[in-house]
């Protein structure tokens, strides 16, 4: 293929006009490598270069990786712009230029995180490192049993307090947008069929498997009913469902490895879930360092960071799987929380072979649990190490002023510098292991939930998702989406060349003219700051419209038409589970179908003006339309980033993206500037499910684009 190469060398020469570098033999080097290695060398070599890069920038020395030859210390493939950050023995600059490196990683990352399946080898690999980790937990399990009076005393003094008595009556079970561990399609889920025999004590099958309690006694406790009125068969320990180890898209060195729970573990997992969610970002214990909604904050404290170097970047390797079972045991003995966890724990897992093995973790990514146990274990542990460094006697107060001091979001940690050393080992000693090319703490570069930074400047660059395929046939509205919204990433940076490089491209594959817009919209658009095309003026509606390719949604068959305790269940969750748009889930597919889009209407102006850290980023106004920022607004983490989204990618459910940040924040105007997803729309909300209404990577109709054209409105 020649256009990721195409790609590649508009970004270096946007580079070569902003940094007035000379990148002709880098040109030259990128055609030929890709023409010897493939689409390898821009997925897994490349990066290499960028890791070294920020090794470099921690240790004060570059390392060249062995892939590429040297001049000095130095690799040769752009060794001008490794010039403006480290001397020619590989010694780190007084003052390296922050630009400089954005564009390093810009050019190394960009094909880094293509939604490409890895090869069966790496598979295997993969596999066999799932299997490592549990043997490794099994032979800690003694370490993380030992005696600390210290970790024992935090632990009772906190979450007997954040969670003393839960009732089951404050659960409301529900479904989550994932798959499931049965294939189980959207509406069939509500017709709840299992039920683990262990946690009828905490999770009542009368309550929570049937709409009410008449239909409850009338199927009996047997769960024998007649008719659509069959009741749920109660699972012995030894009969219960494992989760289904599966592959979903992450790197081309590594996939990532999830567990699809099974439908009524995951209905179950959802409610402990909210309830956790809401009291921890509210308790006064915790709601100063654990936030599951917010990544602005971690973010902020990055960007600080990276200025005053006095707060350290942790980020934890394998941080889902290495959580030990009993050390959740040991850290929730004294709450009434840790009934209701274990009871909604999958014991063991089918690997892809066939083997079925018991899980010695709490529980796998893929369990709607994994995200809040980590970040509470993490909270946990922390909190034990400084006050065990400081020597310090646990108690609420003193709990209360560390948890002002630590920021967790999932497994992204941001502690003191005075602290990160001996709160590395402190986890490290419990099973955990800390991913040490991915954190900072001596060198004036951090990063946090997707934002990285350089001595106070942003320095993250956009991924590109899917594949730029020669042959257009092969470019289905998933890649044409992408492919669009990184371009407006680029072009949002500042960044024409490049921008203009890929809308070229849009235009040779859907074989038309791609209208520009200043508000985001449905369809298929450019942004841009200064004017709208193709636009014609609606004399009824007073109003200008603007013909776009759409994607229209068509109806999946997922009926449960007769079935009385499948629908009036779904019919009590909906009133209950509606989005802040107030709307209820669907599930439908999408076929492309071009139309018109009205431009104007009411607008709304986002301001973000915090007293918080890091109030001193510059503020950014941005105009979107009512609708766009209703669906913007709404973004939440138990939406987008929580575990069975992920799982969500392995089978194809209503999501596009779970990686969070992974596909860039979208930025401003301004070149390489930050902050700007809470007043800006991000350009790629527009492939995930739950943030607009689309979902390109399951639902479009296979085939070619229709050429037909619709108008539809923009307006508020």
């Amino acid at each position: 293929m020649k256009r990721p190469t195409m790609l590649v060398q508009a970004v270096l020469k946007q580079l070569s006009m902003d940094l007035d570098l000379s990148v002709e033999r880098d040109l030259q080097r990128v055609a030929d490598r890709y023409e010897h290695e493939g689409l390898s060398f821009l997925t897994i070599t490349l990066p290499l270069l960028s890791d070294a890069l920020e090794r470099g920038l921690e240790a004060g020395t570059f390392t060249c990786p062995s892939a590429f030859a040297r001049h000095g210390r130095l690799p040769r493939f752009l060794g001008g712009f490794f010039k403006r950050v480290f001397h020619t023995d590989g010694s780190l600059l007084d003052e390296p230029c922050p630009y400089t490196i954005a564009g390093i990683r810009q050019v190394c990352r960009f094909f880094k995180k293509l939604k490409l399946p890895c090869s069966e080898s790496k598979n295997r690999q993969a596999i066999r490192h799932f299997i490592a980790v549990e043997g490794e937990l099994r032979q800690m399990t003694s370490q993380v049993e030992r005696k600390d009076v210290i970790l024992d005393k935090i632990s009772g003094i906190l979450w007997s307090q954040v969670f003393p008595e839960p009732s089951y009556l404050d659960l409301v079970c529900h479904h989550g947008p994932g798959v499931t561990a049965e294939r189980y399609a959207s509406n069939q889920r509500y017709s709840i069929s299992k039920w683990n025999h262990r946690s009828e004590y905490t999770f009542p099958s009368d309550l929570h498997c049937y709409p009410n309690y008449g239909i409850a006694a009338e199927v009996g406790g047997n769960g024998e009913g007649t008719g659509c009125r069959r009741g749920v068969e109660y699972l012995e320990l030894r009969d219960e469902l494992p989760v289904r180890v599966v592959f979903v898209p992450k790197t081309q060195t590594a996939p990532r490895v999830i567990a699809i729970e099974p439908s009524h573990m995951q209905y179950k997992q959802q409610s402990v879930k909210d309830l956790v969610y809401t009291t921890l970002e509210s308790h006064w214990l915790t709601r100063h360092s654990i936030r599951f909604s917010r990544q602005d904050v971690n973010q902020r404290l990055a960007y600080k960071a990276s200025k005053d170097r006095r707060l350290a970047t942790l980020d934890l390797k394998d941080a889902s799987d290495r959580v030990h079972l009993h050390l959740v045991q040991r850290i929730f003995k004294t709450s009434g929380l840790l009934e209701f966890l274990e009871d909604a724990r999958s014991l063991h897992a089918d690997l892809p072979d066939g083997t079925n093995i018991v899980l010695f973790k709490y529980a796998s990514m893929g369990s709607a649990l994994c995200f809040p146990v980590e970040a509470m274990v993490f909270y946990t542990l922390i909190q034990s190490a400084m006050h065990i460094l400081d020597g310090g006697r646990p108690s609420s107060r003193s709990i209360s002023r560390y948890s002002k001091l630590i920021d967790i979001y999932g497994d992204d940690i941001i502690v003191p510098v005075e602290y990160a050393d001996f709160v590395v080992k402190y986890l490290e000693s419990y099973a955990l292991k800390v991913n040490v090319n991915k954190s900072f703490k001596a060198s004036a570069f951090r990063e946090s939930c997707g934002a990285d930074f350089y001595n106070g400047v942003p320095v993250n660059p956009v991924y590109a998702r899917m594949v730029p395929h020669d042959n257009s046939r092969h470019w289905d509205a998933s890649t044409i989406m992408s492919w669009n919204a990184t371009a407006d990433l680029f072009y949002m940076r500042g960044q024409w060349i490049v921008a203009q490089t890929i809308r070229d491209l849009l235009r040779r594959v859907v074989k038309r003219n791609i209208p520009r817009a200043r508000k985001p919209g449905s369809g298929l658009s450019h942004l841009s700051f200064l004017f709208d095309t193709h636009c014609h003026y609606d004399k009824e509606l007073h109003n200008w419209k603007q013909k776009r390719i759409v994607f229209d949604p068509v109806k999946r068959k997922d009926q449960i038409d007769g079935n009385e305790i499948a629908c009036l269940n779904k019919w009590g969750i909906s009133t209950h589970r509606r989005d802040s748009c107030g709307n209820t889930d669907s599930h439908v597919t999408f076929e492309r179908k071009p139309y018109w889009v009205y431009l104007g209407g009411n607008t709304g102006s986002i301001r973000e003006n915090r007293n918080s850290v890091g109030s001193e980023i510059p503020q950014v106004d941005a105009s979107v339309s009512d609708s766009r920022l209703c669906n913007f607004q709404s973004r939440l983490h138990d939406d987008r980033n929580s575990s069975d989204i992920i799982s969500g990618l392995a089978e194809g459910s209503n999501v596009c993206d779970a990686s969070g940040t992974d596909n860039g924040t979208p930025p401003s105007s301004g070149s390489f500037n930050s902050f700007v997803e809470e007043w800006w729309p991000n350009p790629l909300d527009h492939l995930t499910d739950d943030q607009v209404e689309l979902d390109f990577h399951s639902s479009v109709k296979r085939g070619g684009f229709k050429s037909k054209h619709r108008w539809v409105s923009l307006a508020g």
